[in-house]
């Protein structure tokens, strides 16, 4: 028993001999610099280096959006608050009068993300013309900018910008909202879209723009009411009378004729 007692501390002398000699040779966990991107992803992981909204799909009341832009870094977190540096630039948005940044640039201790909020505001120039914001990440003495680019595996656009982002924002419609179903409704205009928020008042405004938020159920009754709505309007049209939300913009009847 005494000679196996010998024998462990020797082991144990050993393999504390190589646990210090291999500690002083290894590497630290983390020993790169410490980075920052933008990380807006969609709800499949795609990472996204722009964004285009309207304010067409939001209710009359509403002033101003506040857009979300992610910021995370990579490496060690710190103890305390870092500071971000983010340059933000428009050709054709003046700050304060067409947007605000309301998010102070900084990296909160303990944290590897936050979120950037600019406020865009729903002025009279954005009814004819979109307006853009820029935002550049930039290095500074807490992060270095040397995540560039992610690969998308798309051989047309083969990369998405990690650095860079753009905001752009309108009130009009520049394309038919992505919920918009011809089998039902016939060819989008933007009068008809407002005459079904007139006459559907329960359903928001921002379902019109996605796929699969309105049921066809839904839309069905939708064909329905509005086909015998018409009805009625073509012969007050006859005489004049026909509500001025169920006209074009010549004067004539929205046609709802769905595209088969």
């Amino acid at each position: 028993m005494k000679h196996i007692h010998i024998t462990a501390i020797g082991l144990l002398s050993a393999l504390f001999y190589l646990f210090v000699a291999c500690d002083e040779q290894a590497p630290d966990l983390y020993d790169a610099p410490n980075g920052i991107y933008f990380n807006n992803r969609t709800s499949n992981n795609t990472l996204l280096d722009s964004t285009v909204m309207t304010f067409v799909y939001q209710p009359d009341s509403v002033d101003y959006v506040d857009m979300p832009v992610v910021v995370q870094s990579v490496g060690r977190q710190a103890d305390f608050d870092r500071e971000v540096l983010i340059k933000v630039s428009s050709p054709d948005a003046e700050l304060g009068v067409d947007y605000e940044l309301i998010t102070p640039p900084v990296m909160p201790a303990n944290t590897s993300r936050f979120v950037y909020y600019v406020r865009v505001k729903k002025v009279p120039a954005l009814e004819t013309a979109a307006k853009t914001i820029y935002l550049e990440l930039q290095s500074n003495d807490y992060f270095q900018t040397f995540l560039q680019q992610e690969s998308t595996g798309d051989s047309q656009n083969p990369y998405t910008d990690m650095l860079h982002y753009r905001i752009e924002y309108s009130n009009f419609f520049a394309i038919a909202p992505e919920g918009w179903l011809e089998e039902y409704v016939g060819v989008f205009s933007e009068r008809k879209l407002r005459l079904l928020w007139s006459r559907y008042p329960y359903i928001p405004r921002e379902n019109y723009n996605s796929k699969g938020l309105i049921p066809y159920n839904q839309w069905v009754y939708i064909q329905k009411d509005i086909n015998e709505y018409m009805a009625e309007q073509f012969w007050l049209h006859l005489d004049g009378m026909a509500d001025e939300e169920a006209l074009d913009e010549n004067g004539n009847l929205l046609d709802f004729t769905p595209v088969l």
